[in-house]
């Protein structure tokens, strides 16, 4: 009774709630006896203390207008009560925003468009042509991609607005460009670089790195053409594929495979002399879907790299990691998900101009793929 309520119904225990009824507002509540004698805590924990707590943060009309005005704020309409929004405009920049007075009062209610943290479309728009950028849509936010078209090399991509604003122009195309002229080579440096990595060039340097260099391989005379890249020999790649630890020797005959893991969702191509080859796969749960052969693997090989080419080109990434295929070759591959068996069958028929001389004969569960072959066989037969 002495704490404002009382009990009514018997004594629990100290820990335990009590019914009990306030003798201010009439309302029930169960507080525990513990609590409201040894840690003082209000016998009332409803209507009572949700009056007091209003009563603490209570802040009359003027006094709330005024500290709005202090901070830069005019208030547009009756002060609505402590922790609701109020719309006011910004005196420097007048801009209209809802704000609340404890976000004022605690320093954190500022203009965003003063700060220059809020930004409107037109002038993000502005700020992109200025640095080069002509956006293909409508502003997307500060942080998100906004597809642009590069005014210096016409290349199509998604640098955000926050980016450009702070690093200037943002272009992949002008970048990479950049990066190959820092790169360029003189002629007698260049050809030095291919004499390190045993290859003798046959015609004068391309002057680029990133151009195929014919040459000849000191070591097994092989004649290479088109001949390796200097950027690739600096990366440990390119170099004389006869000689290389591939297992590919282009002067003998070769073949072009395609393969489909199910489990993985992945397809493969590859390029191999030896008939064990798909068998490998096979092993690891690759099912062959269509071979090509070639008189000369370094043909296979051509056709590999532009079958590599064309799906990287289509922002396709790897399927698998190393770890993931015991026999090697996860660079060779892509996602069912972002291209199909067809469309991949379709663009290497279409790329030698003939059909596979080996077509899947899959099992009947694997219908799907063995339907996708021969539909592309029948349009290339």
């Amino acid at each position: 009774m002495a704490r404002g309520t009382r009990p009514i119904e018997p004594f629990p225990g100290v820990g335990k709630p009590w019914r009990c009824r306030c003798l201010t507002c009439r309302l029930v509540s169960r507080p525990r006896y513990n609590d409201v004698v040894n840690k003082g805590t209000g016998a009332c924990n409803r209507r009572c203390r949700s009056r007091k707590i209003a009563e603490a943060r209570h802040l009359d009309a003027a006094e709330a207008v005024a500290t709005m005005v202090q901070w830069g704020w005019e208030p547009l309409e009756d002060y609505p009560g402590a922790g609701k929004p109020w719309t006011c405009m910004c005196g420097e920049c007048g801009t209209i925003k809802k704000k609340r007075l404890s976000h004022v009062k605690r320093g954190t209610g500022g203009c965003t468009s003063c700060s220059g943290r809020e930004i409107t479309a037109d002038a993000a728009r502005n700020l992109m042509v200025a640095s080069d950028l002509v956006p293909q849509v409508a502003y997307p936010g500060s942080l998100q991609p906004w597809l642009s078209r590069c005014k210096r090399c016409d290349h199509l991509g998604s640098p955000t607005y926050a980016k450009v604003r702070r690093r200037g122009h943002q272009c992949w195309l002008c970048r990479a460009d950049k990066i190959s002229r820092a790169l360029q080579l003189d002629p007698i440096e260049a050809v030095a670089r291919m004499r390190e990595c045993g290859l003798v060039p046959l015609v004068p340097y391309p002057g680029s790195i990133e151009l195929p260099w014919k040459s000849r391989c000191t070591v097994c005379e092989t004649v290479l053409d088109p001949g390796p890249r200097l950027h690739n020999l600096s990366g440990g790649q390119g170099g004389c594929a006869v000689c290389a630890e591939r297992g590919i020797n282009p002067t003998l005959p070769g073949y072009l495979y395609l393969v489909i893991h199910e489990q993985h969702q992945a397809l493969k191509w590859g390029i191999a002399n030896l008939e064990n080859r798909v068998a490998q796969h096979r092993s690891q749960g690759w099912l062959l879907l269509a071979r090509w052969n070639f008189d000369l693997a370094g043909d296979a090989w051509e056709v590999e790299r532009q079958i590599k080419s064309w799906v990287r080109r289509r922002g396709i990434p790897r399927a698998l990691d190393a770890a993931d295929m015991k026999y090697g070759g996860h660079t060779e591959t892509a996602r069912t998900t972002d291209i199909s068996e067809l469309d991949l069958l379709t663009y290497v028929e279409d790329l030698i101009r003939r059909a596979p001389d080996q077509l899947a004969n899959l099992a009947p569960e694997h219908a799907p793929h063995q339907a996708a072959v021969r539909r592309s066989s029948a349009q290339h037969g």
